[in-house]
């Protein structure tokens, strides 16, 4: 029982950690959206994510022109008021990260949580899901039960 909620602890620390690094922006064609991807883009690459450029400009663009400014003006590690459906876009830019990127993310997260596991076996039982699809859910929503139960065994 521990491991499997240590697994499901770590799952949704990986979707609020993703969820984190949106709040800093999203990018598009307006000078507000285009700061704003460029702010998401290095506040990613400042923590070990390459983000699509084009995937990140297109999001932002659809931001309105409000939680834009917002998050200019609470800049990368800040923690801006923006409208639901602001907060609904960042969640997006998850779609704008690699899968494999994430996996990284995620392995480096159990160790830095002091985790025990075996990290090929981790590798191997990620591969089967895509966690942009679960960082995207949200960090209150349940991570897969098959993905936990396939993850057991990965801990000692």
């Amino acid at each position: 029982m521990k491991k499997s909620m240590t697994a499901a602890i770590l799952v949704a620390g990986l979707a609020f950690a993703a969820c984190s690094d949106d709040d800093g922006g999203s990018g598009g064609n307006s000078d507000a959206a285009k700061e704003v991807a460029k702010q998401t883009v290095e506040a990613a690459k400042a923590d070990g994510l390459d983000l699509d450029e084009g995937c990140v400009a297109d999001i932002a663009d659809s931001l309105s022109d409000e939680d834009a400014a917002a998050i200019i003006a609470a800049g990368p590690d800040g923690d801006p008021e923006i409208s639901p459906e602001g907060e609904e876009l960042s969640l997006g830019i998850l779609a704008c990260v690699d899968n494999d990127q994430l996996v990284e993310q995620f392995i480096q997260g159990m160790g830095d949580a002091g985790e025990e596991f075996d990290e090929a076996c981790v590798r191997e039982k990620l591969e089967d899901f895509d966690l942009t699809e679960i960082a995207q859910a949200g960090p209150d929503a349940e991570p897969p039960t098959e993905m936990i139960t396939a993850m057991i065994e990965c801990f000692v």
